[in-house]
């Protein structure tokens, strides 16, 4: 090609509408560009390949030059989508008893990139030092992610870990997405309570009263919860039980023993105790300590103690009396002399002390602050002892009443009251009743119940008795549960209040349908894939709970039990839908059926949807070729035909889905040696190439292949095409005798083609008549078979196959036959073609099938007859 010719080519899309407007071309540079931001993934899906396939013709206006250019057009993906997990963190529990091993599942990540390049290529544990080993392993739904235990975890040590997965794609500039996974160690009962010491050695005088505090207990659980809480009692397998609890006894919460009786009949000198401590966990863990206790004889006179309360006859000290209020006055007397006489005391309490007045014994004061409502009266002991061996003592105790003052708020049982009610209620319906209690006395435990501002929109009380009732309609759908606060106020001065909260739930009723998540269901299944395939899920909601909410799915009566030719599928209660028999795409690409959610309350609540399930189309079906045929392999052209001049067009279609399966490319495999034709790839219109010089008729055979655009499986068909280059029409010779005589030849030729004319449509009419009488008397069919040849004119292709001209009619009818036949010839330059259609009874019609008037058109015409004749 040379410069010239390069630089006047024009370039121009053959098909526009195959490059969805993506695409534009430079008319005369030849650029192809794109005409918007193409977004992969929006253009192929997840499809590995993307593909944009079209023809572009180049042509010059000034020189006879035409080509058709395939283009193809690869789309590249890129990476512009990052992993990214369902949620960016997941909370986890697991036991600290868990063995190694064990396993916890986690959602694996989705990467929007439609390559697998740019997919999720790996996944990775960035957290080190814990006890958990992390892996991605590929299965047939996807990718299975796991955490395995692969040390023993102790809650004690750790009761958390935080795990960090991370996963990359596999882009140039790889991107990543992160997972936070929190692993929660939930305690086992493993520890016991551990006491300090297994034994405690005690030294108990014989004289000491009942109450008297042995020793003070403390065992430690590390677990928490129910199995940390510590409770403490006798063994009750142990030796002289009977004995030990006669005299002692032991607080089960504090772990306190104080003598229970007096010891002065006791007549042992030792006691051996054996203490449980356990745990509250199922099952309990025990520990053991002994305590001995050695018990001290006394003889000898022992002091007299007095002690007098200066609070008057009532001996009442108020709870609020400060630290330092001097509240009794003690004496002591002790008729022994010597150092059997000289007296110190003590007193056994945290609340007060002694201070000594010079000569005149000792007071006792306030060392901290009173509390009627932790003990609304103490045991006041004084104890007096003299320097004597063994020195004797005097314990003298009084009791201490407390008077109370309004500092304690009403308490309720419990902070929070759980409650329920059924949705849909009556006004007036009960609710629950709180109770409250008020640690102080008289006016100041008086309580009344009220409920704030807020509360009253929903509920109402009584005061008095704290009974709460509705004062509202509930709709659980609406809100499942409230979260109210009520008060209790006491009536001293000032007042105090107290809060307790109601955690309202509404209880369900059904009055709601099952609503499915999407007004219809649409899902796509492959052909050809056999019975039990899962075709999808159906999934439904209903606004009640349990079993009111719980669904299943079914067809709707009008589809059910329908056979496997009408309805190929089945659907399980779950919602899972399959197929019954292997589904044929070319045999019915799309089912609709209606399918019901039923719920299970009492009664039963039912909605309906539809579903539609699109047959997706497997490459199983070659490509299909109306023309040419076998019967019809032959057009032709003239030598003098402008070049790209369309000869004929192939004529294709594929039964498969439209697409790649369907999408036909064109060829030509052989017969095209002399390069003289070129086809359109996508069009399928063989253009004239080139200019070709012959010097008679000639044909060429060229082999069409017809192919579908499928790349994994191409199915593919072929036809034979032949081509007739065909010579101009001789030119007219003038002749040289004079005007008369060609005059004469004239009117004699029109004279003589008139009178053929006639004679021949009369015999034709002749026969037609003779046919169809003896067509009606034998009941017998005709045949008529069409052959047709016609040279098509500059420029245009031949005509189609569904209206195919004659220039040769034969009507055959079982032997013995007869042949007739009749030809005629007029010849002028003519550009228009003739043929008769024996459904038109006679009427001519041109090559594009429309009729026409042949008075006054000269024209070229063969017709050949023959017609079975019967005999008897």
């Amino acid at each position: 090609m040379t410069p010239e010719v390069f630089q006047s080519l024009r370039y121009s899309f053959l098909d526009q509408a195959k490059t969805d407007d993506l695409f534009r071309i430079d008319n005369e540079a030849g650029d192809l560009l794109t005409n918007a931001v193409i977004d992969r993934e929006k253009q192929c899906g997840f499809n590995q390949d993307c593909l944009f396939k079209f023809d572009v013709a180049a042509h010059s206006p000034v020189y006879s030059r035409f080509e058709i250019l395939s283009v193809l057009v690869t789309l590249t993906d890129i990476n512009d989508h990052m992993p990214t997990f369902p949620s960016s963190i997941v909370n986890k529990t697991l036991s600290e008893s868990a063995v190694i091993g064990t396993t916890i599942q986690l959602d694996e990540a989705l990467d929007l990139d439609s390559t697998s390049q740019n997919g999720i290529q790996s996944y990775t544990m960035i957290t080190a030092d814990s006890p958990f080993l992390f892996s991605a392993t590929k299965t047939s739904e996807g990718v299975s992610l796991q955490l395995k235990l692969k040390s023993a975890i102790n809650r004690e040590n750790i009761d958390n870990y935080e795990l960090i997965i991370v996963a990359v794609d596999g882009g140039s500039d790889p991107r990543t997405g992160s997972l936070t996974v929190n692993v929660e160690v939930a305690d086992e009962n493993d520890n016991s309570p551990q006491f300090y010491r297994d034994v405690y050695d005690v030294s108990l005088r014989e004289d000491r009263d009942v109450g008297f505090q042995v020793i003070q207990l403390t065992a430690t659980d590390k677990d928490i919860g129910a199995n940390g809480q510590v409770a403490y009692k006798f063994n009750v397998r142990q030796s002289f039980l009977a004995e030990i609890n006669e005299y002692f006894m032991i607080n089960e919460t504090t772990g306190k023993i104080t003598l229970k009786n007096k010891l002065s009949q006791n007549t042992k000198k030792r006691f051996n105790i054996t203490v449980d401590a356990s745990d509250q966990g199922k099952p309990p863990k025990v520990s053991q300590c002994i305590v001995r206790v050695s018990i001290i004889d006394v003889e000898n006179n022992k002091p007299v103690v007095r002690i007098t309360l200066l609070s008057g006859s009532t001996g009442a000290i108020s709870e609020s009396s400060s630290v330092g209020t001097v509240i009794a006055h003690v004496t002591v007397e002790d008729s022994d002399s010597g150092s059997n006489g000289i007296v110190t005391c003590q007193i056994a309490s945290d609340h007060f002390q002694l201070q000594t007045v010079l000569n005149r014994g000792y007071i006792v004061v306030i060392s901290q602050p009173l509390d009627r409502e932790l003990s609304d009266k103490y045991n006041l002991s004084v104890e007096c002892s003299d320097q004597g061996l063994p020195p004797l003592s005097t314990l003298s105790t009084i009791v201490v009443p407390i008077a109370d003052v309004n500092d304690n708020a009403p308490l309720f049982y419990k902070t929070l009251y759980q409650a329920s009610i059924r949705e849909n209620n009556a006004f007036g319906d009960g609710v629950t009743q709180v109770l409250a209690k008020d640690r102080d006395l008289g006016q100041n435990s008086e309580i009344r119940y009220i409920l704030p501002l807020e509360s009253k929109e929903k509920l109402a009380i009584n005061e008095d008795t704290g009974v709460i009732t509705a004062n509202y309609r509930f709709d659980r759908e609406n809100e499942s549960s409230y979260s109210l606060l009520v008060l209790a106020v006491d009536k001293g001065d000032p007042a105090l209040t107290g809060t307790a909260t109601i955690q309202l739930t509404v209880s369900d009723e059904n009055d709601n349908k099952p609503t499915f998540t999407v007004p219809m269901f649409q899902f796509f299944v492959m052909e050809n894939m056999g019975p039990q395939l899962k075709v999808g899920s159906l999934s439904a909601t209903d606004l009640d709970e349990g079993n009111n909410q719980k669904i299943l799915f079914d067809f709707h009566p009008n589809f059910k039990n329908l056979p496997s030719s009408q309805m190929p599928f089945e659907i399980l209660p779950s919602g899972s839908i399959s197929t019954r028999r292997d589904l044929d795409r070319e045999d019915r690409n799309k089912y609709t059926f209606d399918i019901v959610a039923i719920d299970q309350g009492i009664p039963r609540l039912t909605s309906t949807s539809r579903v539609v399930v699109y047959v997706a189309d497997q490459n199983d079906n070659k490509p299909f070729i109306t023309f040419p045929l076998f019967s019809n392999q032959t057009v032709s052209v003239s030598q003098l035909a402008k070049i790209g001049t369309i000869v004929t067009q192939i004529r294709a279609y594929d039964l498969d889905e439209t697409g790649p399966n369907s999408q036909l490319r064109y060829s030509i495999s052989a017969g095209n040696e002399k390069d003289v034709f070129s086809i359109g790839e996508t069009s399928g219109s063989i253009y004239l190439k080139r200019t070709y010089e012959i010097t008679k008729n000639t044909p060429f055979k060229l082999r069409i292949n017809v192919s579908d655009m499928n790349v994994s499986h191409m199915q593919s068909s072929f036809q034979d095409l032949t081509i007739v280059l065909t010579l101009p029409p001789p030119t007219p010779q003038v002749l040289e005798d004079g005007g008369t005589k060609n005059i004469i030849i004239t009117v004699a030729v029109v004279i003589l083609t008139i009178v053929l004319s006639a004679v021949i449509i009369t015999v034709i009419i002749i026969l037609r008549r003779n046919d169809q009488k003896l067509l009606q008397s034998k009941g017998q069919d005709n045949l008529v078979k069409t052959m047709y040849s016609l040279p098509p004119l500059d420029g245009c292709s031949p005509p189609s196959l569904d209206k195919s001209p004659s220039d040769k009619v034969t009507s055959i009818v079982d032997s013995p036959r007869k042949k007739k036949g009749v030809s005629f010839t007029f010849e002028e330059e003519t550009t228009q073609i003739f043929y008769s259609d024996p459904m038109d009874q006679g009427q001519m019609r041109d090559i594009q099938g429309e009729p026409s008037n042949l008075e006054g058109i000269p024209i070229k015409v063969y017709i050949e007859i023959s017609t079975k004749i019967s005999t008897t």
